[in-house]
C-alpha cells in the first residue's frame, strides 16, 4: 500500500494518534497512521497506569485483548526523607473485580496493541518515518491556506483532506501551524524511568499483593533533592517501573541530572529493600507538558487537528486517558467533517465543543490557578516532607518525656525547620493542589 493520499494522515501513533486511527478507518476513511519510531510505543513512556473508564470508551473488549499488568488496588504516596518515610495510602480489594478501576500497563507493549488495533481496522501504519514539515494550498483567493498533507524527511509528500498531530509534547508540527507558541522550560517537567525486572511471587511478596493485584507509589521530598518534582514505582506482572523527574527549568536551575536523581532514589533504604535483586530491563525518559489551562493549544485550522500532550491536554494524573478521548473526539469530528466534504477551520470547530465538554478541560479549568502554586511555594514538597518525618519520628520514639514535653519538643522541631503559619499554608495549599498535579 504505497499511495500518496489519503482522508486523514495521523502523525504519532501514541494513545490520541491510535485511538483516531483506529475509529477512522472503523468509518471506513482511508488512513495514515505515522511513527517516527521503530514501532508504535519505542520512544514513549509513562508511570504505568491507564484508566478503565476511558479506554472501555474506545476498546469495550479490551479485557479480554489488552496488554494489562495488573489491577490496582492499593495507592499510597510516600513522603520521605533520606531515611525514613510517612506513608499515606489506601488500598480497596472491590478495584481487584469488575468493573475494576485503573491498570498498570507498560507503554511500549500498550501502545503497539492499539496501534495494531488500528491496523486491522485498515490504517497504513508507517514505522520509522519522520514528518519533517505540513503542506499548504489555497482553497481561493478569499480564503486562507489549509493543511493539506506532510512532507517527510526524505521529501516525499503525502497528501489528505485532515491532518491530526497527536506527536507529544514537543510538537514541532503544532508549533510550525502556529497552533501552539515557543513554550518556557517552567512548564514541562522531564521523567526517567527504569523497568526493573523481579518474579511475580517476589513481587508478591514484597508488595503484600496477591495474583494480579497491583498498586502505584507516589513520591515526594527526598526524591528530587529539592527540586520541584516527584517519584514513583508501578508494580507490573513481574517488573517494577521506578521513575523520578522533576520540572525542567528547576532541573536546569539546579544543575540536577535526572539519571543521578534516579541511582538517588535507588539508594534508600525502603526503596533498595523493594528492589533488591532486580534486573534492569530499560531505561527511558519523557516531557510531560504541565502548562493547565492558560497553555492550552488552538486546537484546530483549516485541515488540522490537534490532540494530547502536543495540543497539552494533561490534567494531573490524566495524560493518557485524555489523549485517547482527544483521539476519539478528533476522528469523531473528521468522520463528520467527510460526511460533509467539508475540512475548514468552522467544521472542525466541533472537536473544540467535545474538548470543551470533557472532564479534562473542566478539570484544567477549575484548577487554573493551581499552575501558580508551585511559584508560590517552590519548597513546599521538600519542607512537608522533612517536617512529617522529623514530628512522626519524635512522636514514635521513646524517651521516657511526658506527653507534654513531647508535644513541646514536636513543636521546638516545627519551629525550627520554618514559621508555623508558613507551614499551615504549605500543607493547606498542597491538599489543594496536589490533585492537580
Amino acid at each position: 500500500m504505497g499511495h500518496d493520499r489519503y482522508d486523514v494522515i495521523i502523525v504519532g501513533s501514541g494513545p490520541a494518534g491510535s485511538t483516531a486511527a483506529k475509529i477512522c478507518a472503523e468509518n471506513n476513511l482511508t488512513v495514515a497512521l505515522i511513527e517516527k519510531g521503530e514501532f508504535p510505543g519505542s520512544k514513549n513512556m509513562f508511570g504505568g497506569s491507564i484508566f478503565r473508564a476511558a479506554l472501555e470508551e474506545i476498546v469495550p473488549d479490551f479485557l479480554e485483548k489488552a496488554p494489562i499488568e495488573r489491577k490496582v488496588v492499593r495507592e499510597v504516596l510516600f513522603f520521605m526523607e533520606a531515611d525514613s518515610i510517612v506513608e499515606m495510602g489506601f488500598t480497596s480489594y472491590k478495584f481487584a473485580q469488575p468493573p475494576y478501576n485503573t491498570f498498570t500497563v507498560i507503554r511500549s507493549r500498550f501502545d503497539r496493541w492499539l496501534a495494531g488495533i488500528a491496523e486491522k481496522a485498515g490504517a497504513h501504519l508507517m514505522n520509522s518515518t519522520l514528518v519533517e514539515d505540513l503542506i499548504y494550498e489555497k482553497e481561493s483567493p478569499f480564503s486562507g491556506r489549509k493543511v493539506a498533507g506532510v512532507i517527510l524527511e526524505d521529501g516525499r509528500k503525502i497528501y489528505s483532506d485532515v491532518v491530526i498531530l497527536a506527536e507529544g509534547a514537543m510538537a514541532d508540527l503544532t508549533r510550525k501551524a502556529g497552533l501552539r507558541k515557543k513554550y518556557s522550560a517552567d512548564l514541562f517537567t522531564l521523567y526517567v524511568k527504569e523497568l526493573i525486572a523481579l518474579p511475580e511471587e517476589v513481587i508478591n511478596a514484597r508488595f503484600n499483593l496477591e495474583r494480579d493485584e497491583g498498586m502505584n507509589i507516589g513520591m515526594v521530598g527526598y526524591p528530587t533533592a529539592g527540586a520541584i518534582g516527584k517519584g514513583g514505582i508501578w508494580v507490573n506482572k513481574d517488573t517494577i517501573s521506578i521513575i523520578v523527574g522533576a520540572y525542567l527549568n528547576q532541573l536546569i536551575k539546579n544543575g540536577l541530572n535526572p539519571y543521578q536523581l534516579l541511582c538517588r532514589l535507588k539508594e534508600h533504604p525502603a526503596i533498595q529493600r523493594l528492589i533488591q535483586g532486580g534486573k534492569t530491563v530499560q531505561y527511558m525518559s519523557k516531557i510531560i507538558p504541565k502548562g493547565g489551562y492558560d497553555n492550552i493549544a488552538e486546537l484546530y485550522d483549516d485541515g488540522i487537528i490537534v490532540t494530547g500532550d502536543a495540543a497539552m491536554l494533561v490534567s494531573g494524573r490524566h495524560g493518557t486517558d485524555a489523549a485517547m478521548l482527544s483521539g476519539k473526539y478528533a476522528a469523531e469530528t473528521v468522520i463528520q467533517a467527510k460526511a460533509k466534504g467539508d475540512f475548514s477551520k468552522k467544521t472542525l470547530s466541533a472537536y473544540e465543543g467535545k474538548i470543551n465538554s470533557s472532564f479534562f478541560y473542566k478539570n484544567l479549568k477549575i484548577n487554573r490557578r493551581a499552575a501558580d502554586y508551585y511559584k508560590k511555594y517552590p519548597d513546599a514538597d521538600f519542607l512537608i516532607s522533612k517536617i512529617l518525618n522529623e514530628i512522626t519520628f519524635e512522636f514514635f520514639k521513646e524517651d521516657n518525656k511526658t506527653q507534654e514535653e513531647k508535644l513541646q519538643m514536636m513543636f521546638e522541631k516545627l519551629r525550627h525547620i520554618q514559621p508555623l503559619t508558613k507551614s499551615v499554608k504549605d500543607f493547606y495549599n498542597a491538599a489543594l493542589n496536589w490533585r492537580f498535579y
